[in-house]
């Protein structure tokens, strides 16, 4: 659990994860992101740790990082700022990579949290994450959040019917749209535990939540329904 890297050594590591097939770096683009299979292997380790409590992730990281009490875990978890998700990111990669040190993994988690997959989220919606979701439900009197997944052939259906949902929805509520597995607080806290789901607020308040691929006419009727 390092945040100490100059730039050659990031550039390194990148080079490294590229080559291991943790990261896709497009050229064309000069993007980079992680890659299809990495995200496989890690959402494994997110469903176990992103919701554990403070006790049991202070244990885990002083397991894993061969510290001598979750007292110890803690104050480097605190001292460093190391989030679940970066926890999460370490022990994916400790899984599938082998020829690298404690140090060089820790470097390499910093980044790999960093960098995050493509985003599942069409370009139809307001892009939102765990940072810009209270606001945007501030700012609007009716919102609508969909989530989606990546890999999710569910999502993928209602992708193709995006224009027709738009338009079944209330024409003065703000349609916005966040990554499910890269925004864990919204999920937790408005318990939406599948994806894809469209989530109705009104003046903030969460008003329901529907979840698994659902057709235009059953979400316009319960929008109906909801904002009567």
């Amino acid at each position: 659990m390092s945040r100490t890297m100059d730039e050659p050594t990031v550039d390194a590591h990148i080079d490294a994860l590229v080559d291991e097939g943790v990261l896709d770096h497009d050229e064309a683009t000069d993007e980079i992101t992680t890659s299809d299979d990495f995200e496989q292997s890690r959402h494994i380790y997110y469903d176990t740790y992103l919701d554990v409590d403070e006790a049991e992730f202070h244990r885990s990281v002083a397991d894993a990082f061969d510290l001598p009490s979750p007292e110890a875990a803690a104050e480097r978890v605190d001292r460093l700022q190391v989030t679940r998700e970066e926890f999460a990111t370490y022990l994916t990669l400790s899984a599938r990579l082998d020829g690298y040190g404690v140090e060089e993994l820790a470097q390499m988690a910093n980044i790999v949290a960093e960098v995050g997959p493509d985003s599942p989220v069409p370009g139809a919606v307001t892009e939102l994450d765990d940072d810009s979701y209270a606001e945007f439900l501030a700012d609007h009197d009716r919102a609508v959040v969909t989530v989606w997944k990546r890999g999710c052939a569910p999502c993928e259906g209602m992708k193709e019917e995006l224009d027709e949902i738009l338009s079944a929805l209330p024409a003065d509520a703000a349609v916005g749209g966040l990554d499910g597995e890269q925004c864990p607080d919204f999920c937790r806290e408005h318990k939406v535990n599948a994806a894809p789901a469209v989530v109705f607020f009104e003046d903030g308040d969460l008003l329901d939540a529907v979840t698994g691929r659902t057709s235009p006419g059953p979400l316009g009727e319960r929008a109906a329904e909801l904002y009567d």
